[in-house]
């Protein structure tokens, strides 16, 4: 009984993974290949993702104890995110953070 379950489980296993690579952009480009991101564009989408990490490592880095700039900084992002560009939003929070940091004032 105890291998019937093992097989069920890698089976839906690998569906789940069929399914997401299903739908990545990859994927979906090439059943849209005449509307489809230039290589730019695609550039351009794929340095917004980085800076998106640049973000989530920026606000969280200290896991351990509360940090009460992280906490501003990523309350502050979440904001930004709805009227700026992920990269263009990273700039600004780098610059305030280090500012609230180091103490300085404008």
């Amino acid at each position: 009984m105890g291998w019937k379950i093992i097989v069920i489980l890698v089976a839906v296993l690998i569906s789940r993974v069929t399914l997401a690579e299903e739908f990545s952009y990859k994927n979906i480009s090439k059943r849209y290949q005449d509307v489809q991101l230039d290589e730019k564009a695609v550039k351009s989408a794929k340095m917004e993702g980085e800076c998106l990490v640049g973000l989530k490592e920026l606000n969280f880095k200290k896991k351990q104890k509360f940090d009460a700039v992280a906490e501003w900084t990523n309350f502050r992002s979440i904001s930004l995110l709805e009227h700026y560009s992920p990269c263009t939003v990273l700039i600004i929070m780098e610059v305030a953070k280090s500012k609230i940091k180091n103490g300085d004032t404008l």
